[in-house]
């Protein structure tokens, strides 16, 4: 019985020693709150090296906004609009485009036509607001006066003759909207996440598929389709260039499926324009 109760007591160490079994436990004990300490703080510094988590839905189409022409921060663009009937003519519009990104992401753009000398000095204004309706500001030099372009009718109309309306500049129809996942797909040979945007406000789209390069964030593809669902536009990127770490999209195809008429636009420079200030992007400036 005595042998017993001493091997229940104590236990013998690697010398040869014994120890309580009460004096073991203290030492495990700290010997474990020294190992979850350790591990806690590997696990707290991979975290951080890693970011806060996966990329949401939301913050994907956030980020593939950006990549567009007329998303641009402290950047000025050359540019061309391609306009193609369904009868195969063709008319170029000249015109360069500065945007600059305020404190709170919002943009500003303004944008100066330059040829053919029907559009000559023709130029557009367009200021995001986040909470209330972007505003927008058309010059025309032929009439020495500067409008806002208001209603709901007024900015579904075409911008310049192209297939975007002014309402497809602010893109609220993807800013503010809610978001599916459809899955993977390939576009152009590249992995895209498929997603649908359904518009929060009344818009003129019941909904916008974007199919968006899992690399960059590029949208490759966008469909727009009507208040009845049926497709009315489709946008494809045919050409993708990094500025100062950011892909920018410098050349795309947008096709209207009703009307058959084709807006190209391609980019051939992009700057950066560091020292714009904010009365540059105002209606009074527009007119210089």
């Amino acid at each position: 019985m005595g042998v017993s109760i001493t091997i229940i007591r104590t236990m013998i160490t690697q010398d040869g020693s014994l120890v309580a079994p009460r004096t073991i436990f203290r030492r495990f004990k700290a010997k474990m709150k020294t190992h979850f300490l350790g591990c806690s703080a590997f696990f707290l510094l991979s975290t951080l090296a890693a970011g806060a988590g996966p990329e949401t839905v939301a913050e994907l189409v956030q980020r593939s906004l950006r990549a567009e022409f007329f998303a641009g921060s402290s950047t000025r663009i050359r540019a061309r609009l391609v306009l193609t009937g369904k009868d195969g003519k063709s008319q170029d519009r000249a015109f360069s485009a500065w945007g600059k990104r305020d404190e709170n992401g919002q943009r500003r753009t303004l944008v100066r036509f330059e040829s053919p000398a029907s559009v000559e000095g023709v130029s557009f204004l367009m200021s995001q607001r986040a909470a209330e309706p972007d505003e927008q500001y058309l010059y025309l030099p032929k009439f020495k006066s500067t409008r806002r372009i208001g209603g709901a009718s007024e900015r579904q109309s075409s911008f310049m003759g192209s297939d975007f309306s002014y309402a497809d500049l602010e893109r609220k129809d993807v800013r503010d909207a809610t978001y599916e996942v459809l899955g993977d797909e390939t576009v152009a040979g590249k992995p895209c996440a498929h997603v649908i945007a359904r518009p929060r406000a009344a818009s003129a789209y019941s909904r916008v598929e974007l199919w968006i390069r899992r690399a960059d964030a590029v949208a490759l593809r966008i469909a727009m389709f009507d208040a009845d669902g049926a497709l009315l536009k489709t946008t494809v990127t045919r050409r993708v260039r990094v500025v100062d770490g950011e892909p920018v999209i410098v050349e795309s195809r947008t096709e209207n499926a009703r009307t058959g008429h084709v807006t190209e636009l391609v980019v051939e420079e992009v700057t950066r324009a560091d020292n714009l200030d904010d009365a540059f992007f105002s209606p009074a400036s527009l007119a210089r």
